[in-house]
């Protein structure tokens, strides 16, 4: 194809894939290169689709759902003259999931994790998805936390691919995980990874990152990104709150069935006070829980305020999405 042929003149290309954190990571690399100096655009997916150009980012409007021939479609028609392109994988099905590494050709391809998702494509467990996530990132180097790198199904596959591994320390907290991942990536292309790591660390956070909200007398801790149980656990204790006064609330999604199932013991497996699915009404519900309609943003603000401590979780596709692109930043309180 043509315009692998012009790709091939960036210096600088970065695939970045796993199962959960790809857009987090593509955002702070993008600015850190775009902080370097570098001509650089990046693109992430999600259910908000955008277009990096350095740190300015520009929404990509689509008649409807989200394809892997949209990698294709943009990196032909990125601008010549670039220094550096990141792109995430948006491909889920196995057999897609090459695609990208071999448009891209990335002199460098980084692994987020391998927490298990999109279990009716993939398979269950860490395994399958490793097996679906792995096998497509061809040879060269790989920047992956320490956790995943140590995992032996995770680095006999990469081997067996011809890569080679550059595992980073995890860090106490994701952000600080994902920084550890942008400097060892910067270092690897010949930057100054303190720097890039410092002009990452300036970006603010993403409309969905994880952040607590006051509606009146109750709180929403918003955790919808962190749609795996593992990283869910891990913002919640980051609150200290107790659970017998959290109320978990679960937005759900008919295309994410598995990992509703996925999230059933750890709904089961603590004192909540409550828990509630919202979104799409799944039958049957997972026990111990029950159903709430949220049809509106207002229908949502007026449940927290009522709520006490709410603990948002599983998707924010949907009305939780539209909470949080009207709330106002002053809102936030942490």
């Amino acid at each position: 194809m043509a315009f692998m042929k012009r790709l091939e003149k960036i210096p600088i290309r970065i695939l970045v894939t796993g199962s959960r954190g790809k857009s987090s990571i593509v955002r702070l690399l993008s600015a850190a290169l775009s902080g370097y100096g570098l001509s650089v655009m990046g693109r992430i997916t999600g259910v908000l689709p955008r277009e990096l150009n350095g740190r300015k980012e520009c929404l990509i409007l689509r008649s409807g759902p989200g394809t892997v021939e949209e990698m294709r479609w943009w990196l032909s028609s990125l601008p010549l003259g670039l220094d550096a392109v990141v792109m995430e994988n948006s491909a889920v099905a196995p057999e897609l999931q090459p695609l990208a590494w071999n448009w891209l050709r990335p002199g460098c391809t980084v692994l987020t994790n391998v927490r298990p998702d999109h279990e009716e494509v993939w398979g269950r467990g860490e395994e399958m998805a490793s097996l679906a996530l792995c096998s497509a990132i061809g040879e060269g180097p790989v920047v992956l936390p320490f956790s995943v790198a140590e995992k032996n199904f995770v680095s006999q596959i990469l081997y067996e691919q011809g890569c080679i591994l550059h595992p980073c320390p995890d860090g106490e907290t994701f952000r600080e995980g994902h920084l550890s991942i942008v400097k060892e990536t910067c270092r690897l292309f010949g930057l100054e990874a303190d720097k890039c790591a410092a002009f990452a660390a300036a970006l603010p956070p993403d409309i969905a990152d994880f952040n607590v909200f006051r509606e009146g007398e109750g709180c929403l801790a918003s955790a919808f990104s962190a749609n795996d149980p593992e990283s869910t656990e891990s913002l919640f204790l980051s609150l200290g709150w107790k659970r017998e006064e959290t109320t978990v609330l679960y937005n759900s999604r008919k295309d994410r069935i598995g990992r509703l199932r996925s999230f059933a013991s750890w709904f089961s497996g603590f004192p909540w006070k409550r828990v509630l699915i919202a979104g799409s009404r799944p039958f049957p519900l997972p026990g111990r829980t029950e159903y709430v309609s949220l049809p509106s943003v207002e229908s949502m603000k007026h449940f927290i305020r009522t709520g006490g401590n709410v603990f948002g979780c599983g998707n924010v596709a949907g009305v939780p999405l539209e909470y949080l692109l009207q709330c106002p930043e002053e809102e936030a309180i942490v």
